[in-house]
């Protein structure tokens, strides 16, 4: 589970480019990806599109970067938990400290350690779904007529 949990947070923060290429005419090309991507809303990953000509076909390149946001938020987390360790060094050696804030600070300071990887892996594993649902509405848009039916023949 570790290397998931790694794979999926390094998956949040990372930048990519994909290329999707076509048969269709320009236009076309456009228009069916325009249909396909309008209702769609992400929430984890920036989408910016740019069509090129290589060779004669019209080919789609999709950049997928990190909202600022999400490095924020893992920033604001890590420090959180440095905060609740602080807390529960000085909760722990405080002799003022009633027992029952001693024993549960460190308590909910462990669990926040538990917790924040498997939040990382969680938002990284949201940004995966969201990129997959865009190849797949990409790819669908943009595949000919015989690849849609499968080459079947009459």
């Amino acid at each position: 589970m570790g290397s998931e949990v790694r794979r999926a947070a390094a998956a949040l923060v990372a930048s990519r480019e994909e290329r999707f290429e076509t048969k269709r005419a320009a236009q076309d090309a456009r228009d069916r990806v325009e249909r396909a991507l309008e209702g769609m809303r992400f929430s984890r990953v920036h989408v910016e599109r740019e069509w090129l000509e290589a060779s004669g076909q019209p080919a789609l390149v999709v950049k997928l970067t990190p909202l600022p946001s999400t490095q924020r938020w893992l920033n604001i987390g890590s420090l959180l938990l440095v905060a609740l360790m602080a807390a529960s060094v000085w909760v722990i050696a405080s002799e003022s400290v009633p027992r029952s804030v001693a024993f549960l600070v460190p308590m909910v300071t462990l669990l926040a350690i538990f917790a924040l990887p498997l939040w990382g892996a969680a938002l990284g594993s949201q940004r995966e779904g969201e990129e997959a649902r865009l190849r797949k509405a990409i790819r669908s848009a943009l595949r000919d007529e015989v690849e849609s039916r499968g080459d079947r023949s009459p």
